[in-house]
């Protein structure tokens, strides 16, 4: 190497590393991209599930280490059942440690599916080691007392309420699952499924971009969602319900409708355009409006697929209806 070719080389190296010491010195107190704000959207949609759904979310604007502690949960007098994952949290009366057993087992039985169908299962334990509470409750007033400890408010009636707090900066946590003392193993209300549901509530939000631009959230997308996985009660079809009076494209009046709207928006979806399109469907929906991720996905117009929508809840209506007869 010539020395003007030596000369230029060794300077290039040495620009190259003070390019370097200054990108570090003025990019080292950046935020990360995860650490962007809640888009206002996300905010007020938080807020009407909270007031309305039997999804309890707080805002806060940030998380702290001992947020993440097991040892700060809302314990009272409570036994605990525990493994790696979850702590069960029950009273010391009747059968309740049966159905602390039983939840336990339903909990992780629940894992394996959950992350087929999201695409991944967010281990609670990811995050400082925290394992996932769900408290078992032996009364409606059992029950309120420790959704007002949890999460500060409590509704008329659930079967099942998940607890989270998102920071204003993209962190998340899920405070606790609270299972209402009517659900019970084997019962109308079944055990089994409220867990499927609720945990389907806990992943669904861990999926969910928190730092995405402003977009529409529809509340059947959230109950569906988890009534769907679930395979619940949920896709019954009120006998009363006029299907033409109800559209995919807004949330109804009555949160209540929700259930059984998104139930049969991803089963219809799934049936017409099979289960790796759904898959697709979910993965999208994290980043995306669901309106803005089933034309994407399927093909088709959101009024197109409406109508194959309303076709699909009038004959799971009729079929539901006839074998109860």
């Amino acid at each position: 190497m010539n020395p003007k070719n030596r000369i230029f080389f060794i300077g290039f190296i040495v620009l190259s590393f003070l390019g370097t010491i200054l990108t570090f010195i003025f990019n080292r107190d950046a935020p990360p991209v995860s650490a962007l704000e809640i888009p206002q959207s996300t905010i007020d949609f938080f807020k009407k599930l909270s007031d309305l759904g039997h999804i309890k979310i707080k805002l806060v604007d940030s998380l702290e280490v001992d947020d993440y502690d097991n040892e700060k949960d809302y314990a009272d007098d409570f036994k605990k059942l525990e493994d790696e994952n979850f702590i069960i949290f029950y009273r010391d009366a009747g059968q309740e440690l049966e159905r602390a057993q039983k939840t336990l087992e339903y909990a992780n039985e629940a894992i394996n599916p959950l992350a087929d169908f999201f695409g991944k299962y967010y281990y609670a334990k990811e995050a400082k080691n925290r394992k996932l509470p769900i408290y078992l409750t032996v009364s409606q007033a059992d029950f309120n007392k420790v959704a007002v400890n949890i999460g500060g408010s409590t509704v008329e009636w659930a079967a099942g309420l998940t607890f989270n707090s998102f920071s204003t900066v993209g962190e998340t946590i899920c405070n606790g699952i609270i299972l209402n003392f009517m659900v019970q193993d084997g019962e109308s209300t079944d055990l089994k499924k409220v867990v499927f549901h609720e945990m389907a509530h806990y992943n669904h939000f861990q999926c969910m971009d928190l730092t995405r631009t402003e977009k529409k959230y529809m509340d059947w997308e959230v109950e569906g969602i988890a009534s769907y996985f679930a395979k619940d009660w949920n896709k019954r079809i009120p006998d009363d319900k006029n299907i033409s009076n109800y559209s995919i494209m807004e949330s109804p009046k009555n949160y209540l409708d929700s259930y059984w709207i998104g139930y049969h928006v991803f089963s219809a979806f799934e049936v017409n355009y099979n289960s790796n399109n759904f898959h697709k469907l979910i993965k999208e929906s994290y980043t995306k409006s669901i309106i803005d991720a089933i034309p994407s996905v399927s093909g088709v117009s959101v009024d197109s697929f409406e109508k194959i929508w309303r076709s699909h809840c009038n004959r799971q209506k009729g079929q539901l209806s006839a074998s109860k007869k």
